[in-house]
């Protein structure tokens, strides 16, 4: 039932955004780019390429909306999975204002997140985060470091073919959850074109954590050597995110039983992509 309200409440957000009149113009951009899906523990690496459609938009009242979806193709060639369908999706929408300006480079914000990731070859199946919280920032124009605190709604289901080959029946592969969450976050430029971001988040249900989640990417202004066409004023990007997710809320038993086994033989994947980010001219 929360899948479904959280798969419309995406279509709506995005179309939401779409449809932004012409007189507060939305940004839109495109990338197109490769990776390589790490599972370290199964020693394993899935390639593929990539394509992402972002857009973004500051309302009226100063109010930013933002929304990425994203279609990968998998070249799966170890089928950590046997049953898995090479294609899967990762999107995030954001909403966010300034709630105070505590001097000139500290402000508060608000934001409501929305994530979701479906069908990796590391048996995420399906997952939902929806988080309203406070941004903390402060913005020394070659640098910025923050904090960000929020609550909300957790969702993570494991694909059920490696479980069922460890014990795990259907009705045990789905943690929904209320969670809170923190995130420290830093950017900063490292010369005229190259520019630098990372964060660290975890996810707590209040009993223990749930999902911790790094990210690095970096971002080279290739403007001067993508000149012209579809291409004008784009970025090539190295990003890197690593997730590791808690498998105890999964257990089928207590871990003193002989028979126990944790429902996936692995516990993080390495997300790694090198793409170019584009202006669209509609």
């Amino acid at each position: 039932m929360y899948a479904n309200k959280i798969r419309w409440l995406l279509l709506f957000i995005f179309l939401l955004i779409s449809a932004t009149p012409t007189a507060y113009a939305a940004d839109w951009r495109m990338t197109l780019g490769g990776h390589d899906f790490i599972v370290e523990q199964a020693d394993s690496h899935t390639f593929g390429v990539g394509i992402g459609v972002l857009v973004s938009h500051h309302t009226s009242s100063n109010i930013l909306l933002s929304g990425r979806i994203n279609t990968y193709f998998d070249v799966d060639n170890d089928e950590l999975d046997p049953d898995h369908i090479p294609i899967w999706f990762q999107s995030d929408f954001l909403a966010s204002g300034k709630l105070a300006e505590l001097s000139e480079r500290i402000a508060m914000k608000w934001f409501v997140g929305l994530d979701d990731r479906r069908n990796t070859v590391s048996s995420v199946e399906k997952q939902h985060k929806l988080m309203p919280g406070i941004d903390m920032g402060f913005d020394a124009k070659a640098y910025e470091i923050g904090v960000k605190a929020s609550a909300g709604y957790y969702f993570l289901e494991i694909d059920d073919d490696v479980p069922r080959m460890r014990g795990y029946e259907r009705d045990g592969l789905r943690n929904e959850t209320s969670a809170g969450s923190l995130q420290l976050y830093a950017g900063m430029d490292l010369g005229s074109s190259v520019d630098l971001h990372v964060f660290a988040q975890q996810w707590h249900d209040g009993d223990d954590w749930l999902e911790n989640k790094f990210v690095m990417a970096f971002a080279y202004d290739a403007n001067h050597w993508l000149k012209g066409g579809w291409f004008e004023g784009g970025r090539l990007v190295l990003e890197i995110e690593h997730t590791e997710y808690n498998l105890a809320p999964y257990d089928n038993r207590l871990t003193g039983d002989p028979d126990y086994l944790l429902i996936l033989p692995w516990d993080n994947d390495t997300f790694v992509q090198v793409y170019i980010d584009f202006q669209l001219s509609w």
